[in-house]
């Protein structure tokens, strides 16, 4: 799941006009830049290409009612497809791609979507994958101009610290995708065949599960 993380609704743009009173009115902008969503879009196809495989790059949007964001996004998507013509293509609403998510996750290959729509998927990934304790993350520069942050799916979770009963293997998985973005695959793929055997304990026993397994 590629999700452009710098723009959409999450830009704060918008205000309140009669606030607290009867006739109060909110409105939310939505900022898309043709730059950032080409981005986002390269990096899905490059990704794909990548990975092998089925070679199948999904947008996910919806382009029937948000029109002018929509429209960015998929004219975007049809140029940077015509720069990869081994890669098929597809597009999804986003209610449809939920609808999926959960009846047929294995449909998808690469996914490309905005800040928002990205936000909820990856969410509901992780949920239908075994749980955001499995999830991993990165918020990537892939023009290497700044730093990269590698980072489970979900928080902190302050209210569990000190209990034990956090799942690791999300920290652990992100630190994979941190090798890959490193040039560093066969470490990466030594991380992630540690972390398919299911394992039980608090967090530091299966934090150490999965270290035993990479030390071999």
């Amino acid at each position: 799941m590629i999700r452009e993380n710098t723009e959409g609704p999450y830009v704060g743009e918008g205000g309140v006009l009669r606030k607290g009173t009867a006739h109060e009115v909110a409105t939310q902008g939505s900022v898309n830049t043709r730059r950032g969503a080409e981005r986002a879009i390269r990096y899905a196809f490059d990704l794909a290409v990548q990975r092998g495989g089925a070679q199948h790059v999904t947008l996910v949007h919806k382009t029937n009612v948000l029109t002018f964001a929509g429209d960015l996004w998929q004219r975007a998507f049809d140029a940077v497809a015509a720069d990869y013509p081994g890669v098929a293509t597809g597009y999804n609403h986003v209610d449809a791609a939920c609808i999926y998510f959960v009846q047929d996750p294995h449909r998808y290959d690469v996914i490309v979507t905005d800040n928002l729509f990205g936000d909820i998927l990856t969410d509901l990934g992780g949920a239908v994958s075994g749980g955001i304790g499995l999830a991993s993350s990165a918020n990537l520069n892939p023009a290497r101009t700044g730093p990269s942050m590698f980072e489970p799916v979900h928080g902190s979770a302050p209210d569990i610290v000190g209990t034990g009963k956090a799942n690791p293997t999300a920290a652990v998985l992100s630190a994979a995708l941190m090798l890959d973005f490193l040039g560093e695959p066969a470490a990466a793929d030594r991380i992630r065949a540690a972390c398919t055997e299911a394992g039980s304990g608090t967090t530091s026993e299966i934090g150490s599960q999965i270290a035993a397994a990479v030390a071999g």
